[in-house]
């Protein structure tokens, strides 16, 4: 089925079809909002919610279930302790075929996980070791901490995990977070995966989900709203959900 997506279509699902708590109880963001009720320590949010979208590809009920799991029983609610102390090297000792979800296995984690901590140089937050440095560089250094997790960079994806994370971190609005005051959310990218990439093909030059076809994406956002261009990356998860019942009924 062709979609022909424009921004009164958009803004229209953002009004009425978007309802952030039941948003929050089926996507991957619902498991840091447990972790809030955890710890309102900045740098536990900012990790448990990288660890998040690091994991976040496939089926979303296989993400949030591997999600809680490493937050609540690996890392005991405490990122930060778990990155900051090492405790990571002990993590993972007795999962089922050395993985921690889909791809990503133990060793791999745990190298991800060191990555971080040298990252962080001794920075009490997330926010303060990316102090001064554009949305844009945010993203390539985030990228390289998570390198080993095949992440993705720029020169050969759209980043969508890492654009998901840092508008989960800047957004004011939710099912954002909004913790990271010294941003601006008019300066956030698009999250862009293949099935954006479908669903905005008609408003789209670049047909595949690369980097430039995200910051196409960010600049149409853009025009349509400077002040807060990302709630249609919220008004498109809505509407491929609706998509996804609808092809399902009719496939019952």
């Amino acid at each position: 089925m062709d979609i022909v997506i424009n921004k009164k279509i958009l803004d229209n699902i953002y009004i009425n079809d978007f309802d952030s708590e039941t948003f929050k109880s089926i996507d991957p963001c619902g498991i840091v909002y447990k972790l809030m009720d955890h710890t309102s320590n900045q740098l536990d949010i900012e990790l448990g919610a990288l660890f998040v979208s690091m994991i976040s590809w496939g089926n979303r009920k296989a993400i949030r279930k591997a999600a809680e799991y490493m937050l609540c029983d690996e890392m005991k609610w405490s990122p930060s302790s778990f990155i900051i102390e090492g405790k990571f090297e002990n993590s993972y000792k007795n999962v089922k075929n050395n993985c921690v979800y889909r791809t990503l296995n133990v060793e791999t984690f745990k190298s991800v996980c060191r990555k971080i901590r040298k990252g962080l140089d001794g920075h009490s937050t997330m926010e303060k070791c990316l102090a001064g440095k554009t949305a844009k560089e945010s993203i390539s250094i985030i990228c390289s901490w998570l390198s080993d997790a095949k992440i993705g960079t720029m020169e050969k994806s759209a980043c969508k995990r890492i654009c998901m994370f840092i508008r989960w971190m800047t957004r004011t609005t939710a099912p954002d977070f909004g913790i990271w005051s010294t941003r601006n959310q008019q300066d956030l990218y698009a999250v862009m995966d293949v099935h954006v990439c479908d669903l905005t093909r008609s408003i789209l030059t670049n047909k595949r989900p690369t980097w430039k076809a995200c910051e196409e994406l960010t600049n149409i956002f853009k025009s349509w709203d400077s002040d807060d261009p990302l709630k249609y990356d919220i008004a498109l998860m809505v509407l491929a959900d609706k998509i996804n019942k609808t092809n399902n009924k009719q496939l019952n």
